[in-house]
């Protein structure tokens, strides 16, 4: 056993009132306290030091050394120390802290006090548990690093004030800008360049407790900044003020122009509904009745947002005219207006025109080709008989609109779509979606703003100011003149085809200089009407063949409401062939 294990205070060293009175003392000091030997052994301990250590004096006395109480990093020190002191030297430290390993494995920081006893070659140890202190003072630390680095790292201004005014604390930012550290100085003259506090100083709100944010413009600078001033309470109850500053006048210019434009387009939005009443056309659209007055006010909210349209519309409305419209009133109006006739497209060729193709990826594709929606990418793609779009064509392009992206037939690389769809129909869609020929997210994604466009026969009162402005389009040579009984009878006529229909009425009345409604109105003379019998019979065989398939076609049309594919099914010919003779024909 080592020297440690023998009595801590033992009668030679002292006499026996002594050794007990020194041995009370040292058990019921209110510190935890040890008496270390030379080699470490601790052969005294009171019950503080075995209460913070959780061993039992039993257990620690005679059996354990200082260092078993020590972390591995701290042993050295300690040693160095313990020799130090015996050896006489003065420069060891009475007090220094370190930390110990208690029972449950934790460690404790603690302030220990160390002496040596004279006489024989032992210490005694007096410890202090400053674990707690420690912790704080190091939570303490971290947190004014943490606002040391909010302070400094915030791009704006932050200062403090007394209530005497002067500056007790500037942030890096606040002293760059005014040229350098300006505490104790008045915040007025340092930052403001005043003798006396400025006008707009919160200060008696501040110190009175309140935070009070306001924006100001700066009369020096004639920029816009954004102040949040708060009180700061100390531990003795004294107050001080927090000034955060911040540069926003980038914002406030584009928020001032915001509100400029705001304020504009209010007076022209009113000054457009107070013209509205009294318009005659939009763009190339022509009406003055009630219900196109309507149209006028959708085609303008409409081309003022980015939304999908849908049209509804007899054929010859001029379901296409207004997508126009729309296109040419909104942001999109520089890029590409892409009109595609969904009923003409062969059923083989839809995806490859829509998505377009590479080179080699079938049969035909020796080049490679965009589609559509390349052509389309900025502006609007017009959707004309969306209702005949295949099911599967119309996964793709509800995947393409709603940010997944398309493939072109024969590719790998993925491309955005970037456009605003504008549908036009004359199909009840919802009737199409209960029967499964439209998918319902599809409808859903493009009847986002409705647009009805009236047949011509519900807005009669404009079919004078649609001649006028058609039959303008025409050489004054081949005009032909307008009388009340002309107006009258176009004016009764039911107009199955529409404007397209009245279009193509007024192009054979400028070419044959008679007004021919076909077999839908009842046969009448009169206006520009000559003798029929002599001049069909002057006529040659093919002008009046010519004239038969005019109106055998425009019949099947109106028959169909101007869906030619229908139309072409009927007559037994090809949608190709039909489209060649209309050309051919003079019909639009």
């Amino acid at each position: 056993m080592g020297s440690w294990m023998k009595t801590p205070l033992a009668p030679g060293d002292r006499g026996t009132t002594a050794q007990a009175l020194y041995q009370s003392i040292f058990e019921h000091a209110g510190a935890p306290s040890i008496i270390v030997e030379d080699d470490f052994g601790i052969s005294m301990a009171n019950p503080e030091f075995a209460r913070l250590t959780g061993f039992s004096c039993e257990e620690i006395q005679g059996r354990m050394t200082l260092l078993d109480f020590l972390p591995e990093e701290e042993i050295e020190r300690v040693r160095t120390y313990h020799k130090a002191r015996r050896d006489g030297r003065q420069d060891v430290p009475s007090h220094y802290e370190c930390r110990i390993r208690v029972r449950s494995g934790k460690l404790r920081h603690i302030l220990m006090k160390v002496g040596l006893i004279p006489g024989p070659r032992r210490t005694i140890a007096s410890l202090t548990d400053i674990t707690s202190l420690r912790q704080a003072t190091e939570a303490l630390a971290e947190r004014e690093a943490l606002y040391s680095a909010i302070l400094e790292g915030y791009e704006g201004y932050i200062y403090f004030i007394g209530p005497d005014f002067r500056l007790r604390f500037l942030n890096e930012n606040l002293m760059r800008t005014i040229g350098g550290d300006a505490t104790g100085q008045f915040c007025h003259r340092a930052l403001h360049g005043r003798e006396s506090p400025c006008p707009w100083c919160v200060s008696d709100q501040v110190f009175a407790g309140r935070t009070v944010r306001f924006e100001m413009r700066n009369p020096h600078d004639k920029r816009w900044y954004y102040s949040v001033n708060i009180p700061i309470r100390h531990a003795d109850g004294s107050l001080s003020y927090q000034a955060m500053i911040e540069d926003i006048h980038e914002r406030k210019q584009m928020e001032l122009a915001l509100r400029h434009s705001e304020s504009q387009l209010r007076q022209e939005n009113r000054q457009l509904r107070s013209s509205l009443q009294e318009r005659n056309r939009f763009g190339p659209i022509i009406g003055r009745s009630p219900a196109m007055q309507a149209v006028y006010e959708i085609i303008g909210k409409a081309a003022a947002s980015d939304a999908n349209i849908i049209i509804y519309g007899e054929s010859g409305t001029g379901k296409e005219l207004v997508a126009r419209a729309i296109h040419d009133s909104s942001a999109r109006r520089d890029k590409a207006f892409v009109p595609v006739n969904c009923g003409a497209i062969p059923e083989n060729l839809v995806e490859s025109e829509f998505f377009g193709h590479r080179k080699g990826a079938f049969s035909g594709a020796v080049t490679d080709k965009p589609g559509f929606l390349d052509a389309a990418r900025g502006g609007t793609l017009f959707l004309d008989e969306v209702g005949e779009i295949d099911e599967n064509v119309q996964v793709k392009l509800l995947r393409a609109v709603e940010g997944g992206g398309y493939t072109p037939v024969g590719g790998t690389k993925l491309h955005r779509a970037d456009m605003r769809i504008i549908a036009a129909t004359n199909r009840d869609l919802t009737v199409l979606v209960d029967g499964g020929q439209m998918r319902q997210d599809f409808y859903y994604r493009i009847h986002i703003v409705p647009i009805h466009l009236p047949p011509l026969r519900e807005r009669r009162e404009d079919i004078s100011l649609l001649v006028e402005a058609l039959l303008a389009a025409y050489p004054s040579e081949c005009r032909p003149r307008l009388t009340p009984e002309l107006i009258r009878r176009l004016e009764a006529y039911h107009w199955p085809g529409n404007v397209r229909e009245l279009q193509n009425v007024l192009h054979r009345l400028a070419t044959i200089g008679r007004l021919d409604l076909g077999r839908h109105e009842t046969a009448r003379r009169g206006g520009l009407d000559p003798p029929s019998t002599a001049r069909d019979a002057a006529r040659p065989l093919r002008a009046t063949m010519a004239d038969a398939e005019r109106q055998l076609i425009l019949e099947s049309l109106e028959q169909h409401r101007w869906n030619r594919k229908a139309a072409a099914r009927q007559m037994g010919i090809g949608l190709r062939t039909l489209q060649r003779k209309l050309k051919m024909l003079g019909i639009t």
